[in-house]
């Protein structure tokens, strides 16, 4: 009887070691098949841009628009045709918006003497707007779109902060949805101003 019972633990013990070995590796071969961090995080980004017939149909709309400054001045964006444009997409209530302003007002400095133009379009109420620029100085013209824009295709957009990257002759050069980094601004504004 005890022979019995030693057998068949031995039986169920060597069963669970194939099972626990199995298990193990079938999961040694699932995380080998998994992207590496890098992949991911260039499948992210390329998740967040625009296609480029989507961003290119979204700025000649918003580039045949006239919007109010912050003052309720109206301001044609085609005033600023001709030269390298960032525009911007953003509200008050956008954490990464807000993060990114600043960023955006250094290279506005940096790079106003070379043609590069940036422009914040505010999907907020202009109060809202104005008592934000009172607290956070910016460094380019904000423009007021409202916080409903009423289905034009220059002011749908799928989520903020939306940057477009127009070059001179209007085309676009660049486009993304969540916030944008300097290390890849800076560099794309530099060849875009060197490609006079």
């Amino acid at each position: 009887m005890n022979e019995k019972k030693a057998m068949a633990l031995l039986g169920f013990t060597s069963m669970l070691t194939l099972a626990t070995v199995g298990y193990l590796g079938y999961r040694m071969y699932t995380l080998s098949q998994m992207p590496s961090q890098e992949q991911l995080a260039q499948q992210a980004r390329a998740s967040r841009q625009v296609s480029g017939e989507a961003a290119q149909a979204g700025a000649d709309a918003l580039m045949a628009m006239t919007l109010p400054d912050l003052k309720g001045v109206p301001q044609a964006l085609a005033q600023w045709n001709g030269k390298i444009r960032v525009i911007n997409y953003w509200a008050t209530w956008c954490p990464p918006c807000v993060e990114e302003m600043p960023m955006l007002s250094r290279l506005a400095e940096r790079f106003a003497a070379e043609g590069v133009q940036f422009v914040g379009i505010g999907l907020d109420e202009t109060e809202k707007m104005q008592a934000f620029v009172q607290k956070t100085p910016v460094a380019y013209p904000l423009l007021a779109a409202g916080t409903n824009p009423g289905g034009s295709p220059a002011l749908t957009v799928k989520g903020m902060p939306y940057t477009i990257v127009l070059g001179r002759d209007g085309k676009v050069a660049f486009s993304l949805y969540g916030a944008v980094r300097e290390e890849e601004l800076d560099p794309l504004l530099r060849r875009l101003v060197a490609a006079r």
